[in-house]
């Protein structure tokens, strides 16, 4: 097998490169045009060979190639310069452009290569954990002071049932954010607040149902009706139908218009009163549902228990 001569060799390593690789005379005269420039810019070798290269800069970079030649000039490189250059079919590339001289033999400058890489992605995935960051920054932050209001509202009457209080809602506090950092922070679906509000009170769902469409919430809503459906859970354990050996609990969800309605129904009580005061659960609703999501609470003591219904605006959900 005959060896390949160094010309074609580097020629060989240049088109096969992922990097465009350009070079160009002084004036800007593309003379060279491989194959990763032709995928980065979308135009073929053909159409630039003998083109001046500025056709790539974009309105308000036409001043950069000039003075990267003029650096050249004066002898320095441009190594990872990130700037803009236009695709043939006109939108804009993000690139990281690296420029060197091209002498001749006596060493006079007679043009110039340069190496652009596309960074696009690069800088998605920065904007991505900036804001990654950002969010969580925000989501812990916000998750304590659910903690601080948790340890200050929560009553009880033995430090026994205040500990298992506390840790029940700090349990499904964090379930709810596991979720929601699960899908990348924009939030979690209603079936999964529905279980996560159920499974510590009923495990194996013998008594409880709820169901609904594909019903998603953004991180601020998901927290709110993921800790309200929990205290409804609790209470319902602790004073309504599932400390009642015939009672059920059934939740269900629909789309309507421009809100999201919820029936939350409690069954097999008898004898059933309102409450003379407002608890912890009761009041947590309240503040999330109503306060915080600009929802509607209906609280209906029927025969057989509790029978509420909750309307939230659809607006106050994704945000």
């Amino acid at each position: 097998m005959e060896a390949l001569s160094p010309h074609a060799m580097l020629a060989a390593i240049v088109d096969s490169s992922d990097d465009a690789i350009i070079s160009k005379t002084l004036d800007g005269t593309v003379t060279s045009w491989n194959a990763a420039a032709e995928r980065l810019f979308g135009y073929t070798a053909e159409e630039m060979l003998g083109q001046n290269i500025a056709i790539l800069a974009p309105p308000g970079r036409e001043g950069e190639m000039p003075s990267i030649l003029a650096r050249l000039k004066e002898g320095d490189r441009v190594s990872h310069f990130e700037t803009l250059r236009r695709h043939k079919d006109g939108h804009v590339v993000e690139i990281s452009l690296s420029v060197s001289p091209i002498h001749d033999q006596e060493g006079t400058l007679i043009g110039a290569s340069k190496i652009a890489r596309d960074i696009a992605q690069n800088r998605r995935s920065q904007r991505q954990i900036s804001f990654l960051m950002q969010e969580v920054d925000h989501r812990a932050k916000n998750a304590l002071a659910v903690v601080q209001s948790i340890l200050r509202l929560t009553r009880a009457d033995t430090v026994e049932d205040f500990v298992a209080l506390v840790e029940g809602r700090i349990s499904a506090l964090a379930a709810i954010h596991s979720q929601v950092a699960s899908r990348q922070w924009v939030g979690t679906d209603m079936d999964s607040l529905a279980h996560i509000s159920f499974d510590p009170f009923d495990p194996e769902g013998a008594r409880v149902t709820h169901g609904g469409p594909p019903t998603v919430l953004g991180p601020q809503a998901s927290q709110a009706v993921g800790l309200a459906l929990y205290e409804l859970a609790g209470n319902a354990a602790r004073f309504g139908a599932l400390n009642h050996p015939d009672g059920r609990v059934d939740l269900s969800w629909r789309q309507e218009e421009d809100a999201l309605s919820l029936s939350w129904r409690e069954r097999g009580l008898n004898d059933v009163r309102p409450p003379q005061r407002k608890g912890f659960g009761l009041t947590v609703c309240q503040l999330l549902l109503a306060g915080q999501l600009g929802g509607h609470l209906n609280f209906d003591w029927q025969d057989g228990g509790l029978a509420l219904g909750i309307s939230l605006p659809s607006a106050n959900l994704m945000n």
